[in-house]
């Protein structure tokens, strides 16, 4: 559906350009809007898209990579507004101001003639004339057919750990509501439990204790890793009923829901 947009995006000609910022919703400046945009747009199931550029050489666009078609994308944000808007609904309803499939041209190096130091004269004045040189072209997305160009520009670290926090907090948004329709989770206690996973994940690389491990299942299941591990061990039907029975009181859910969760995210 997106890839037939095109033709009509290439009809609307050139937006106004100022330097790569743009506009910004009230309270938010272009790159602040850029972050929350995508980090909304990827609540809805439809989208899984990745911010490559918030600022580019064209006023209110920013640069997108969106793998379900292994396209790299300008959205125009200009007119979004977080706080009136629903990010997926802007998309669609604002698709045909926006350019799809963007050609990547990798950073590369350039001649240009600059004007600056040539040489010094027998009394050690410079002398000031123009001059060839290579200069480094980050990388750019281009649009095939109007010619515009959208610059990438390296992020520091400060904005990679910002783009990895919000990423992290709208995946916990995807997987609450994941949980909630799947298992009949209330929406918060599946953004608990979505947090619960994520920090479990990561810790889980570092090694945790026994006692770190029961604690998480305990908050997450009402009852500990190591009552689960005996309850299986001992093949005791009524220990895992009482089991299946806790996790179901604590979050909430039937017992059919408790036993769905425990065996396709815990893998009890």
């Amino acid at each position: 559906m997106k890839k037939l947009l095109l033709a009509s995006a290439l009809c609307l000609g050139l937006i106004g350009c100022n330097g790569g910022n743009g506009n910004g919703a009230p309270g938010y400046s272009h790159n602040e809007l850029a972050e929350v945009f995508v980090q909304n747009l990827n609540l809805d199931a439809d989208f899984d898209v990745t911010l490559v550029k918030k600022s580019t050489l064209e006023s209110n666009f920013v640069v997108i990579y969106d793998p379900l078609y292994d396209s790299y994308d300008a959205i125009n944000i200009d007119n979004y507004n977080p706080s009136t808007n629903d990010a997926a609904d802007y998309y669609n309803a604002n698709s045909g101001r926006f350019f799809y499939d963007l050609d990547v041209i990798p950073g590369h190096y350039q001649a240009d003639y600059r004007y600056g130091i040539i040489g010094y004269d027998y009394d050690g004045y410079a002398i000031y004339g123009y001059y060839w040189t290579d200069v480094w072209v980050p990388t750019r997305y281009r649009d095939r057919s109007s010619g515009l160009v959208f610059e990438k520009i390296a992020a520091t670290p400060k904005d990679l750990a910002k783009v990895a926090a919000i990423a992290e907090v709208a995946q916990v948004e995807k997987s609450a509501k994941f949980l909630s329709s799947e298992f009949g989770l209330s929406l918060e206690r599946g953004k608990e439990l979505a947090r619960l996973t994520a920090h479990w994940k990561k810790a889980s690389k570092k090694g945790m204790t026994a006692s770190e491990q029961d604690a998480f299942a305990t908050e997450a299941l009402g009852f500990s890793i190591t009552q689960g591990i005996e309850a299986v061990q001992s093949n005791d039907a009524s220990s895992l009923n009482t089991l299946v029975e806790q996790a179901a009181e604590a979050n909430g859910i039937t017992p059919e829901h408790a036993t769905q969760l425990m065996t396709k995210v815990f893998g009890l």
